[in-house]
């Protein structure tokens, strides 16, 4: 375990790297550090743990199974000094739950039992490679605070390193740890990314030089610039413009979403009680309003286009102490339920690219983690839905709600994107491919639950209903980039009802040389986004003050943001 001479050395660490680098630093010797527990059960293939979120574990740490060894004892004493303890395996965790999580043997030379010791990050072969050329002091550090890790040698790893940053190569270790100019990415044994932080200043790329021209606009759609470097990635706007204002909603959303049917480009929003329709053109025009049956709590609303024709608005809420749906068909400009109530959460996709919506998944609820393992794809026939088994996979922590598929890498599949907990995941089928950096996501759409409620005493938990990210092409070279609502809370780490949001931004995820690199679009605002769409060569933004916990009293503004100036 790291002992409390590794914790006053990493505190003296960072105060000699400085204020600016010593954020990544700090939090990845936090993250970092060995963690210890026990195996509680084995469930077939996996390994049940006795440490969960509460102790910071994440999906993908990785922890040595532990044999206590020989007893070192001083000679003259007779003092034990500690143990020689040997490793006879590495579980990496696969999902976090309340008071335990799941794991999965990656490595084992031995049984693994009901009781065996476990550390986190312990033992483990770590290679540090350097793609910056400027990390070595920062490695330096990171090896002097991390002891407990098995440390290759730092020019040998180099030596040896493949070119791109993104491939494992032929030498051997159970984890890398990869600095390049974007950021740092903590990796497990198959190359998928754990952890990822930004670069401490010391490592990020030096900006481009000014050209002796004008400068372009932020966005050129036809022939773009390169984007300028910035700590977090690509800074797709270097200039921050404002946003226009194209009407106000005339209550405080707190979900809305966007559709193109009939030569309308149409939004729906709620104030969780009301749907409102509106066209969105050179104006904000109101087109009606439907007031949802048996849905005393709307959460989130997402439209569907599937095969048929017809453009349908699924519209997810809570009641009753749990998830139930309505799907409505949008016709003459209203909305006419179809189907009956639904036990579900409901998120419409566009899995084949073509621009429309044509799946439709729904989740079920777990009174646990509210998000349920079980996503159905639902099937519309005669007037009534079937739940299918979906001809994909899908990573267990998938939400339906807050959620994309889009082909990002260029490889013709679409990979899945999902934000949960401040985080964006994107996975190819069940392989996680990034994990951004906290503060993605943020929304005033959220629920309170209790996991027994007619018990006597039970656990009471917060989900989120997030505003689905994007899939655009902002700078014109072929390639779709992620566009996604980003926030900070004013209390970070208060859980509750309310968001608390500080302020929000609209954030960029880009793939680019093998990597997903993070930057950001426009101005910051002090108010939440409860809606986001592209609309020709525009950003459609709904921003809502909040008037209270769940929007009454407040006002939405749909807002507009130019891609070509």
């Amino acid at each position: 375990m790291i002992s409390k001479v590794s914790v006053w050395l990493a505190a003296l660490l960072l105060a000699t790297a400085g204020a600016a680098s010593s954020g990544t630093l700090e939090d990845m010797v936090k993250d970092l550090q060995p963690l210890a527990g026990y195996v509680v059960l084995p469930v077939q293939d996996e390994y049940l743990i006795d440490l969960d979120a509460a102790r910071g574990v994440v999906e993908g740490d990785l922890f040595s199974v532990v044999v206590p060894g020989e007893k070192i004892t001083h000679p003259v004493t007779g003092k034990v000094l500690g143990t020689l303890d040997a490793s006879k395996g590495i579980l990496q965790v696969s999902q976090v739950k309340g008071g335990f999580s799941h794991t999965r043997a990656v490595s084992a030379k031995g049984d693994i039992r009901r009781g065996d010791a476990i550390r986190r990050y312990d033992g483990l072969r770590t290679q540090f490679r350097d793609y910056t050329g400027r990390a070595e002091g920062f490695y330096s550090a990171l090896k002097s605070a991390l002891p407990a890790l098995d440390w290759q040698d730092f020019a040998a790893v180099q030596d040896q390193k493949p070119a791109p940053p993104t491939a494992a190569g032929s030498t051997a270790a159970d984890l890398y740890i990869v600095a390049a100019n974007d950021g740092i990415t903590v990796r497990d044994q198959n190359y998928n990314v754990v952890r990822s932080y930004p670069p401490p200043a010391g490592m990020a790329a030096a900006p481009a030089a000014a050209l002796p021209v004008a400068a372009a606009a932020p966005y050129h759609l036809e022939a773009p610039a390169k984007p300028a470097a910035s700590p977090y990635g690509v800074q797709y706007d270097v200039s921050m413009p404002g946003f226009q204002t194209l009407g106000g909603l005339g209550f405080a959303a707190v979900m809305s979403d966007f559709v193109t049917t009939g030569g309308e480009h149409v939004m729906a929003a709620t104030d969780g009680t009301v749907i409102k329709l509106f066209r969105a053109g050179d104006t904000l025009v109101p087109l009606g309003e439907v007031q949802p049956s048996h849905m005393p709590q709307v959460l989130a609303l997402g439209w569907w286009q599937p095969a048929d024709g017809n453009t349908y608005l699924a519209v997810s809420a809570w009641k009753d102490n749990g998830l139930s749906s309505l799907v409505y068909r949008y016709e003459n400009r209203t909305l006419v339920p179809v189907g009956g109530v639904l036990p579900y959460a409901l998120g419409s996709f566009d899995r084949d690219g073509d621009g429309s919506r044509e799946l439709l998944l729904a989740q079920v609820f777990d009174r646990e983690m509210f998000w349920g393992t079980v996503v159905r794809e639902l099937q519309f026939k005669g007037g009534e839905f079937s739940p299918v088994a979906p001809g994909f996979k899908l990573p267990r922590r998938f939400t339906v709600i807050g959620s994309l598929m889009a082909d990002l890498d260029g490889d013709r599949n679409p990979e899945t994107v999902f934000t949960r907990d401040g985080l964006m995941y994107v996975y190819s089928g069940e392989k996680q491919r990034y994990r951004s950096p906290k503060m993605m996501g943020g929304s005033v759409s959220r629920i309170m639950f209790e996991e027994q409620p007619n018990a006597r005493e039970t656990k009471t938990h917060f989900a989120a209903f997030e505003v689905p990210p994007l899939a655009v092409d902002l700078d014109g070279d072929g390639s779709r980039e992620l566009l996604s609502v980003a926030s900070e809370s004013s209390f970070m780490s208060a859980p509750g009802i309310s968001a608390n949001i500080g302020k929000s931004w609209l954030a960029v995820v880009k793939y680019r040389d093998g990597m997903f690199v993070k930057g950001t679009l426009g101005e910051e605002l002090d108010v939440p986004l409860q809606g986001l769409a592209l609309d020709q060569k525009r950003v459609l933004i709904v921003a809502t003050q909040p008037g209270s916990v769940f929007g009454k009293g407040g006002d939405s503004q749909l807002l507009v943001f130019p891609l070509n100036r």
